[in-house]
């Protein structure tokens, strides 16, 4: 049953008024206030609390939410930005009710594509699916870095939230490659942040190219999961599509000797990316929805697409790729190096999920719930904590499955062990399990990323007073009243 935390989301204006002022902004049929149209935002996939918005309204254009803004400011009512509702983390439900914004229904065209400077201007509402149709058809050179997310997944909620992508190991998170934004802050006013900064109103769709050397405020809104201003505009990062790609599949005997492979193969500087998986959910993928490893069986898979201009380069990449898995079978390690188009011929083709981005993983999606504990992780602590993990999974009866990358040529890593249940009969256990993998992983150096409210709770017991009191400070300044997304980071 869905329910409202306290609040008092009426103290300055009635129900009615608001709701009158929202159809005066929005048009009557953009606007509702009806159960059955709330409903669908109270939620998401995992086991965050659910809790019911207000209103939801559809915006057009920056005009008509800089008045929102004005208005909710003055009246103190929450705002919630909201795509596709694809986050795993509760980051859209509203806390204390509210005005969900609901970006992905009309504020979702791709603005501009800048051929030279290799950038695409979008609106909050864009979907990757919707980029990569469009790249393909007027774009084929250019392409853009796709995270394992469905394609109806949003573009700009996932860089601004820092996300990884299928060229991570290159290009680090996709919070990394934002050239600008345009946001509308507390006070109705729209700031413009990186190159595009130039002109008092429009800024030339030719001008978004860089977010330095000017002072670098992009911050203030780069995982703030919309605790700092309305986002209504993001430049992201093309890069040119080379003619040849192929992907090469890894297989781990050991339950921590995958560490070492992710790591030496990232720092060849030859693949694009590296995503590795517990062998359990290899045979999730090929129709086996509660997998048992059995004895002598591998313990990890992991994939590494290689791109090149050319054939001689192609070969040259590859060549070092093997070159560096017969390295480390020299020291010890048990790894065999495939071809994956052809495993997934032999094996089952909901294998080329996980190649052909965007696209909807259907070993995540086969159940109604689905959690994880995303964190950013020093690749330094992955020998200690994979075992940890994947023991606290078994112990619950639950097929591991832990996913892990490689960012920036193993400057850091990705851990992400994620668990899809029941939600009608197994939440309670599952957020058991949830947090014992959080306590670990935290314990472990861990950093959450797109973390719920009752994960960074537990982060401010370890961190930083002095980080604490600046986070709450800039919130302060940023969103006096409260209004944007409050309580995240239990703010």
């Amino acid at each position: 049953m869905t329910i409202t935390k306290e609040r008092n989301v009426f103290e300055k204006a009635s129900k009615e008024e608001i709701y009158n002022k929202l159809v005066e902004i929005f048009g009557e049929n953009n606007v509702s206030q009806k159960p059955v149209d709330l409903y669908p935002y109270s939620y998401d996939m995992t086991e965050s609390d659910p809790h019911m918005p207000d209103f939801v309204v559809i915006p057009e254009n920056v005009y008509q939410l800089v008045k929102l803004v004005n208005f909710a400011n003055t009246n103190k009512v929450p705002i919630v930005p909201y795509i596709s509702g694809n986050n795993v983390g509760g980051l859209t439900i509203p806390e204390y009710g509210g005005i969900i914004v609901d970006f992905g229904k009309k504020m979702n065209k791709i603005l501009h594509i800048n051929e030279n400077m290799m950038y695409a201007l979008l609106e909050p509402g864009v979907t990757f699916g919707q980029l990569q149709k469009y790249l393909e058809n007027n774009y084929p050179h250019l392409r853009y870095s796709y995270p394992f997310a469905p394609p109806y997944a949003g573009v700009v909620g996932n860089a601004i939230l820092s996300g990884m992508n299928n060229l991570s190991c290159k290009l680090g998170s996709m919070g990394d490659s934002i050239n600008g934004l345009e946001v509308i802050t507390a006070d109705g006013e729209i700031a413009r942040i990186g190159s595009c900064f130039y002109g008092e109103k429009e800024a030339d769709l030719d001008s978004w190219w860089s977010r330095y050397p000017m002072p670098d405020l992009m911050g203030l809104f780069i995982n703030w999961q919309g605790m700092t201003g309305l986002v209504t505009k993001c430049a992201v990062q093309l890069w040119p599509n080379p003619p040849i790609t192929k992907t090469f599949l890894a297989v781990v005997f050991g339950l921590t000797d995958i560490a070492p492979v992710m790591r030496e193969i990232g720092r060849t500087e030859v693949v694009d990316d590296i995503s590795a998986v517990s062998i359990e959910v290899i045979k999730m993928t090929v129709n086996l929805p509660e997998p048992i490893k059995l004895p002598g069986e591998p313990d990890f898979a992991a994939l590494f697409p290689i791109s090149a201009k050319t054939e001689n380069l192609f070969n040259a990449k590859k060549e070092i790729l093997e070159k560096t898995i017969e390295e480390l079978r020299d020291k010890g390690i048990k790894v065999l190096l495939v071809d994956v188009d052809e495993f997934s011929k032999l094996f089952n083709l909901r294998v080329r999920c996980y190649l052909d981005l965007p696209a909807a993983l259907l070993s995540l999606v086969e159940y109604s719930g689905l959690t994880w504990f995303g964190s950013y992780a020093p690749t330094h602590k992955l020998e200690e904590l994979i075992p940890k993990v994947n023991r606290l999974f078994l112990n619950y009866n639950v097929p591991p499955f832990i996913y892990m990358k490689i960012m920036k040529h193993s400057h850091y890593g990705i851990f992400r062990p994620i668990i899809r249940y029941k939600k009608s009969s197994e939440e309670e256990k599952i957020h058991k399990l949830l947090t014992e993998i959080t306590e670990v992983c935290i314990d472990g150096g861990c950093i959450p990323y797109k973390a719920p409210i009752w994960m960074t709770e537990k982060l401010r017991k370890k961190v930083n007073p002095g980080w604490l009191n600046l986070l709450e400070k800039v919130k302060k300044w940023m969103d006096p009243n409260n209004i944007f997304n409050p309580g995240r980071w239990n703010t």
